[in-house]
């Protein structure tokens, strides 16, 4: 069984026609027809049936299809790890970031690797901390910039700059005039979280002590965004924590919120990189954690 035989009929199965499937691999029509009976003689089934009007696989065709379409993936994944390995800048840079990063971020990083390399191209990820660390090992991405330190046997964390967390409250609430507060005096009681997805939750109950963390807020309120979470906060629902780097989008995308410095160190997070062991493109993250650290986002402190 050749690739190619497999190419031919995930065509056949996307465009749902013989005659746009040869184009779309660029081969004739009789050509490919007849490769696909080839393969379902050789096979002993039928892959497709076929009508005058159209053309739908069978039930043993989507079984074999999907196998052919996981069997594409890694040959073409074969391909990409031997030309990372033997050129690591022709292939692009595959970068997973944290939700509460990413919407804040993106522009920055963007034009950070562009001014190291412009011919560089990137592709982004946005998925929360445990999903980037699978996707790391899988090869799905190439780095994933995190909330750390992260202890991992297979992975290098390497820190680029530290963010403050700011408390973010309506500009009807009490503290709305403070331009900063100390630590207890952070109102716990009424603090929103972004669900359990979230490494950031994890964090405000940290720095809350989990003392009567959100017992004032609805139980059934929930966000999965740092954006639901200052609309709510807007609605009368009490306060939350956001990272430095969320404050001019939040505050732009909602104008009714305020924002509070915390006069505690540690209402802060590391931001850095993890990447895997060994990995050839290493050289490149050591190259953009510098330019990071010489000109580091607004609002933060280069750190590493």
């Amino acid at each position: 069984m050749k690739l190619r035989d497999l190419e031919y009929i995930t065509a056949i199965d996307r465009y749902l026609n013989f005659g746009r499937a040869a184009e779309a691999c660029n081969v004739s029509q009789p050509a490919l027809s007849a490769q696909v009976k080839k393969l379902e003689n050789r096979l002993g089934v039928e892959i497709f049936a076929r009508s005058n009007h159209k053309v739908m696989a069978t039930e043993a065709g989507h079984r074999i299809i999907e196998t052919a379409k996981d069997m594409l993936k890694s040959a073409r994944q074969i391909k990409d790890y031997a030309v990372e390995y033997r050129d690591p800048m022709s292939v692009p840079l595959k970068i997973g970031i944290i939700p509460t990063l990413a919407p804040f971020i993106v522009p920055y990083v963007a034009d950070t690797v562009h001014g190291l390399n412009k011919e560089m191209k990137l592709i982004f990820r946005e998925t929360p901390t445990q999903q980037l660390i699978a996707d790391l090992e899988n090869r799905k991405i190439d780095i994933a910039m995190v909330s750390g330190p992260i202890d991992c046997s297979t992975n290098n964390f390497t820190p680029v700059f530290r963010e403050n967390f700011l408390l973010t409250v309506s500009d009807s609430h009490p503290l709305a005039k403070h331009t900063s507060i100390d630590a207890n005096e952070v109102p716990t009681e009424e603090m929103i979280l972004l669900d359990s997805d979230h490494c950031l939750g994890d964090e405000t109950l940290k720095l809350c002590q989990n003392k009567n963390t959100g017992i004032d807020v609805p139980e059934d309120l929930t966000a999965t965004s740092l954006l639901t979470a200052t609309h709510y906060i807007t609605q009368g629902y009490g306060s939350t924590i956001v990272p430095a780097l969320a404050k001019k989008f939040l505050g732009a995308a909602n104008p009714a919120i305020r924002f509070i410095d915390i006069a505690d160190e540690t209402y802060s997070r590391t931001i850095g990189f993890l990447s895997r062991k060994g990995c050839p493109r290493e050289h490149i993250l050591l190259a953009f954690c510098d330019e990071i650290r010489s000109k580091p986002p607004e609002n933060v402190t280069p750190v590493g």
